[in-house]
């Protein structure tokens, strides 16, 4: 890569065991890309106990990089945190004595004192090396403490290697497309980003003529920008499709440097409806396929950690795009939102943001991060437009709750952490209403609202005054997802009137017959008690959802012996997921002729002892139960002593099974495709079928487990306290990974470690070995190895094993590691004392 060098001796403000390297260059030149390749490698990454990425972009904040330096470095939040001296005094505890590598991604702030304060925690570790990529060469001279690392453009000839690479992916190049694709990449004055960028969009163009277009488009002679980039960029996005043309510009809602959750992009999509869908298509899918389209046309990065980022100058793009029509209100100083803006998001990361105009084109307010504002009342003045509110708790969330009653064009309400709001009467007028997700404590009257996809959770109490009736669904007819919590305080007729078989859009129930909230006027309610002054099964009977739509279904706390005629009718075509939760009945339900179940997870049916054939179907003569079934989760069932009964034909697609604290369980059926198998405290279990197509096993305290079936195809196993299982032929053929926790027999351990040549990687827990033999003969592919026991003194031959290339000794402080092997590791962990680094 080309480079130039500058003298370093810029005031760096840290002591002699603290260095920092500056990358610089112009936007699109590859800094940050060079910087990853730095950060994830192997040899750097053990060079260090702890790592950190930050992404500091132009808004510097010493505040706001400390805390995003702690929650890197600890992986976890620090909101607990309120007080600044308090942070750094927590990030000093987190680096003490320790080494520690941090990148400072896209600095901007030349503010010598802001930079002192920020790496005065820092100065606690033993050595911290920092990397900061900056466009500003000020900023280098600032913090370098070594030569800076400047970046040039590609030459041609790498230029074209880029280009031609992006476009056709290794692909024999048309000879009609090389002068075109050349003149095109010269155009590009060699910045990556724009290269790769443009080069993604033409992947999907296969027309010469529109390549000419791109060629001799007047966007290449535009001075927009300063930024040579930025052409190259606008033609990229010239050439997507208008669905994804919106998508994209909605992006710059977020701030620059956010990392963009899949999930958290799609919601966005979703509420601003610019998901192109009929009514049978999973917007949720769509959302995905337009995410990764995005991925694939470069204009959402691989980042730290598996993370999606926007580069700042296709940020820029996105904001350029938009104009004044989107905005982030953002910073702490008076600001005067663009007369024309009507999408806005909200984002401080200091406290409220005073207001000093309302656009009254306002549309759609959506919270990025936490924040309030100042001054909510401006907002308001013209909240009859409003379509989206997406907000969290606050000054202005309590306005804007307040002032529901005069959004009358209002589709989509969420209020995040506002438990308990009083929703005004003036709100049940809202027609247009699709969404309402808000904690409120009276909802009397929603049911007028008969325009609504997605409901707040209903709570139903036994004093019939808080929350909402279940009655009011009755015409709510458009409702997708329904959670309704306390129906043991249902009646019977309410439950009718609900009119559940109605709804033919209903894609998610949860029904639970206990309260999960509590009222003002009475303690929480007892399902159990409940249970016996009204019929359930007739209650869930009157609740029987329509067969057409449902997807997901979610049962809890109900205690009868019968259950409803509709669970398990196979008329219920289109779901996919089933979760029975705490549900005291003697026996399971058949489930078998569900044709698209892909997920079944029962839990907490204590009483079931047998399950026989009516899982799969009550008529004997019908064989493939399950057709579509691919997981299966049993647990704490803690009577269940036999699963039998299954046929030919059953469980075909079963894939991943889980059972858990089958206390009596002595036996497992065979399953025909079963690839991953994790059995957890089934302490009656003997033995389970052989399987040719099981490639995952996981055992866990099975104590009268003694032997395992043969397992040709068995990759995975992970064994945690079985002492009495004794492998006896010990030859699993394709055994890659092998984890062993204690107890267990010793003669388990060798017989499955010196008998199975592809082990690549092995963990050996145990406090009562004294030594451990591993023959390097019978072990040719290790590669990884851990050992953990605080009495382990001696691994045989552990200098021999040739392949070995990262160790892991944890609690072992008696046992040495040859200086020869030390040489051959790509990484060395060795930790004499558990609980101490």
């Amino acid at each position: 890569m080309p480079r130039s060098s500058d003298g370093g001796g810029g005031y760096a403000g840290t002591g002699s065991h603290m260095s920092v390297l500056a990358i610089v260059g112009m936007g699109g030149l590859g800094k940050t890309t060079l910087a990853q390749l730095v950060y994830n490698d192997k040899t750097v990454c053990q060079s260090f106990d702890l790592r950190a990425w930050v992404c500091v972009s132009e808004h510097f904040n010493v505040e706001n990089v400390t805390r995003k330096i702690f929650t890197s470095l600890t992986r976890s939040t620090c909101h607990h945190i309120q007080h600044y001296y308090a942070l750094q005094a927590a990030l000093v505890g987190e680096v003490e004595e320790k080494r520690i590598l941090l990148v400072l991604d896209d600095v901007w702030n030349e503010q010598s004192d802001y930079w002192k304060e920020l790496c005065l925690p820092l100065l606690a570790s033993r050595r911290c090396d920092i990397i900061v990529t900056t466009r500003s060469k000020a900023v280098a001279s600032l913090v370098q403490t070594m030569p800076s690392y400047n970046l040039n453009w590609l030459s041609p000839d790498d230029s074209w290697s880029l280009f031609s690479q992006t476009v056709f992916m290794a692909q024999e190049i048309p000879a009609n497309f090389v002068e075109i694709g050349r003149s095109i990449t010269e155009k590009c004055m060699g910045l990556p980003l724009a290269i790769k960028t443009l080069g993604s969009a033409l992947r999907y163009v296969a027309d010469e003529n529109k390549w000419r277009d791109v060629l001799e488009s007047e966007v290449w002679d535009l001075k927009q920008s300063k930024d040579e980039v930025l052409p190259a960029l606008e033609l990229s996005y010239k050439h997507m499709p208008i669905h994804l043309k919106c998508c994209f510009v909605s992006l710059s809602l977020f701030p620059k440097g956010i990392y963009l959750d899949e999930y958290r992009v799609i919601l966005l999509w979703k509420i601003l409806d610019l998901l192109q869908c009929d009514g049978s298509d999973d917007k949720d899918e769509i959302g995905r396929l337009y995410f990764n389209e995005l991925v694939q046309r470069s204009l959402l990065q691989y980042y730290i950690d598996g993370q999606r980022v926007m580069h700042d100058l296709v940020h820029d793009l996105a904001c350029f795009l938009a104009g004044g029509e989107f905005f982030r209100l953002e910073g702490t100083k008076p600001i005067e939102i663009p007369r024309d803006t009507r999408y806005m998001s909200i984002l401080s990361r200091d406290k409220s943001i005073p207001i000093s105009n309302a656009s009254q084109s306002l549309r759609v307010i959506i919270m990025i991060e936490f924040a309030d504002v100042e001054n909510p009342e401006v907002l308001l003045l013209n909240c009859d437009k409003f379509r989206v509110i997406d907000v969290d708790h606050g000054r202005l969330a309590k306005a804007l709750v307040d002032s529901m009653g005069h959004m009358k064009l209002l589709r989509h309400f969420t209020l995040a952490r506002y438990e308990d709001a009083e929703v005004p009467n003036s709100a049940l007028q809202l027609f247009n209403l699709r969404t309402l997700d808000i904690e409120a404590h009276v909802l009397h009257g929603i049911g007028r609202l008969v325009n609504l996809h997605a409901l707040p959770k209903i709570h139903i109490c036994k004093c019939g005054g808080c929350f909402l009736n279940i009655m009011e669904m009755r015409n709510l007819n458009k409702i997708r997802t329904c959670f309704v919590y306390g129906l043991c305080n249902v009646s019977i007729r309410d439950a009718n009137e609900a009119h559940l078989h109605h709804k033919k859009n209903l894609e998610i129930l949860h029904l639970d017959f206990i309260a999960q909230k509590s009222c003002q006027h009475m303690e929480r309610s007892d399902g159990t008690q409940a249970a016996d002054s009204v019929s359930s099964v007739q209650l869930l009977e009157s609740l029987r959802p329509h067969h057409q739509s449902l997807k997901v279904l979610r049962l809890e706390n109900f205690n009868f012996d019968r259950y409803p005629s509709w669970l398990g009718s196979a008329s219920f075509s289109k779901l996919t997921e089933l979760v029975l939760h705490n549900c005291q009945s003697q026996r399971c339900p058949t489930l078998g002729e569900l044709p698209s179940l892909k997920s079944l997870k029962i839990c907490g049916m204590e009483h079931v002892e047998h399950i026989g054939r009516e899982f799969c179907s009550l008529d004997q003569r019908v064989i493939g139960g399950f057709p579509s079934l691919t997981l299966l989760s049993l647990h704490d069932m803690y009577r269940l002593q036999e699963w039998s009964e299954v046929k030919d034909g059953d469980f075909l697609c079963l894939e991943t099974l889980w059972i858990g604290s089958a206390f009596k369980l002595r036996s497992l059926p065979i399953v025909p495709s079963l690839h991953c198998l994790n059995l957890y405290d089934c302490r009656s279990l003997l033995t389970f079928p052989a399987s040719v197509t099981l490639r995952e096993l996981s055992i866990s305290t099975c104590a009268s487990l003694n032997e395992l079936p043969v397992l040709p195809s068995l990759q995975v196993l992970t064994l945690f306290d079985c002492p009495s299982l004794v492998v006896k032929h010990g030859h699993f053929t394709s055994l890659t990974i092998l984890d062993l926790q204690a107890p267990f027999k010793e003669e388990t351990l060798y017989r499955l470690v010196n008998s199975n040549l592809s082990i690549e990687r092995l963990e050996v827990w145990s406090d009562t070995l004294l030594s451990i033999h591993l023959d390097p003969k019978n072990l040719p592919s290790l590669t990884e190895l851990m050992l953990r026991g605080s009495n382990l003194q001696c691994c045989d031959e552990l200098g021999s094993l040739s392949s070995l290339k990262k160790l892991n000794v944890c609690g072992a402080p008696q046992l040495h590691v040859p200086d020869s092997l030390r040489n051959q590791l790509e990484e060395l962990i060795d930790v004499k004392s558990l609980g101490k680094p």
